[in-house]
């Protein structure tokens, strides 16, 4: 068993996401995810269970952009953990239109993504798109109900059976993430993650620098 399958394995088994986390598990992992050298999106999904969202953050504020829908994605699913639930919908609903191929936010105006764009967008080995991939049938749907109930598993602050249940949800999510990257990036070291960033569209840039500079948004940074 390689390093990368034996560390998920064990923060997937370990992962407990329906409540807000606020410090990683364990503090010496994050080390060891990032000494693995993976593609950025599977480090990310690796911090994220590891509860390490600011780790995770830093890497998919590089990824806003398609054709990087599963940066897209995590960004989403980080928020979801934070309790950020209106920024968590804005990049599921983002992502959602991607894999319709469409810009994101612009599907009720009809503009697609350009050809290349849209066909970086897929996995080759996968047939269907990212959403299709990990939330099944269900699609959007899927993705938007898990949101819902962990929201409302939060304001109701619902037992143990119920947040069990959830956290089996969140972890089959985030374990078909990892197949998802896993197909697409492969595992082997990727010692220029930079390779992986893409260009923020203005609306996104706009928001970004808001978030960080201006004081606008769920944090500061």
């Amino acid at each position: 068993m390689s390093d990368f399958d034996a560390l998920s394995r064990k923060l997937l088994a370990s992962a407990s996401l329906v409540k807000p986390p606020s410090t990683p598990r364990d503090k010496t992992t994050t080390s060891k995810i990032a000494d693995l050298q993976l593609h950025p999106t599977l480090e990310a999904t690796l911090h994220i269970l590891n509860h390490d969202l600011p780790s995770a953050h830093f890497l998919v504020r590089h990824m806003q952009a398609a054709p990087a829908l599963e940066g897209m994605l995590l960004h989403g699913i980080l928020h979801r953990c934070e309790g950020d639930f209106r920024n968590a919908r804005l990049w599921i609903g983002d992502v959602g239109d991607a894999c319709e191929g469409f810009k994101p936010k612009k599907k009720d105006e009809g503009e697609k993504l350009d050809d290349e764009t849209a066909g970086k967008c897929g996995c080759p080995s996968v047939d269907g798109s990212l959403v299709s991939f990990v939330y099944g049938k269900q699609g959007m749907d899927g993705a938007k109900k898990l949101l819902d109930d962990v929201e409302g598993f939060r304001r109701r602050k619902g037992g143990e059976s119920e947040e069990g249940r959830s956290n089996e949800r969140i972890r089959q999510e985030m374990t078909k993430v990892l197949e998802w990257c896993t197909k697409k990036f492969g595992t082997q070291p990727y010692t220029d993650a930079t390779s992986a960033w893409v260009k923020n569209s203005d609306e996104i840039q706009k928001i970004s620098n808001g978030m960080v500079s201006g004081g606008k948004g769920y944090r500061e940074f």
